[in-house]
């Protein structure tokens, strides 16, 4: 089943940045109401942003 990205939601980590080995993620909103954590270099690669679709198979494979 194809749900649709209705909002993108990106972490603000201010002026620390990430840790040290941390990986940024993206939370995606979905049309169904769920939130989904992606890591952002996938969500980015995928073309995953507000507007797009996502599979459950990719969300079963990608989530963290």
């Amino acid at each position: 089943m194809l749900h649709k990205i209705t909002d993108l939601i990106e972490p603000d980590n201010g002026c620390e940045g990430f840790a040290e080995g941390e990986e940024p993620m993206v939370t995606l909103v979905l049309d169904d109401g769920r939130c989904v954590k992606i890591p952002d270099i996938t969500a980015y690669k995928q073309g995953w942003d507000v507007g797009a679709e996502i599979s459950d198979e990719d969300i079963n494979k990608f989530a963290k």
